[in-house]
């Protein structure tokens, strides 16, 4: 793999693009949640879609402009703190709307398994830098396991795929130098197991 596919590959499954996915994922995962009303549909997912990629997507340039940070790459791990924290409030704040509109738990927990992720990623980066990446696929897996056996659906190619594109992101990252293998491991555990409990056991 060149390092212009890394590139793509790090992009086309950006940590602020997951919970998107996750969504879309959910509404064609055979279970229950195929049901809603379409209408019901496009506003959860225009609440994620805005709340976890649009609304932190647009904080960037202000982040560049106030030299919080030097680019998206967010190389040093204290520029990463205030931009974690921005989407950290932002996934919390999804998680609060989308309870308020009363959307299926499932589809709330993966929201707020989401938002603990950001905020493990955040503490973690006052004193590590850990793969953001790795930390979002990572959730994105545990959180396909949790609910495959939390809504007793079969979701085995969704998580194939989910195990398969972690290997291939974490190694996109290794491929441009962003991050130690350490930190992709550490970072993909962390989302993992973050995921897994708080979807199938809280």
């Amino acid at each position: 793999m060149g390092t212009k596919a890394a590139r793509i590959f790090s992009i086309l499954f950006h940590p602020l693009l997951l919970p998107s996915i996750g969504i879309i994922i959910l509404y064609n995962s055979g279970s229950v949640l195929e049901y809603l009303p379409f209408q019901a549909k496009k506003i959860i997912l225009l609440v994620v879609a805005v709340s976890t990629f649009v609304l932190p997507l647009t904080f960037v340039p202000f982040f560049i402009f106030q030299k919080i940070i030097k680019n998206m790459q967010m190389q040093n791990n204290k520029e990463r703190l205030i931009p974690f924290f921005v989407s950290f409030a932002l996934y919390f704040f999804c998680f609060y709307l989308l309870r308020r509109l009363g959307a299926p738990q499932t589809i709330t927990k993966f929201i707020l398994a989401a938002s603990c992720s950001v905020l493990i990623l955040f503490l973690l980066s006052f004193k590590w830098k850990i793969s953001a990446h790795a930390t979002g696929i990572g959730g994105f897996t545990g959180a396909l396991i949790a609910i495959s056996f939390r809504l007793n659906v079969n979701l085995e190619y969704f998580i194939i795929t989910a195990i398969i594109v972690s290997g291939i992101v974490g190694y996109s990252r290794l491929m441009l130098k962003s991050h130690e293998p350490y930190q992709i491991y550490i970072g993909w555990l962390t989302g993992f197991c973050t995921s897994l409990f708080i979807i199938y056991f809280f």
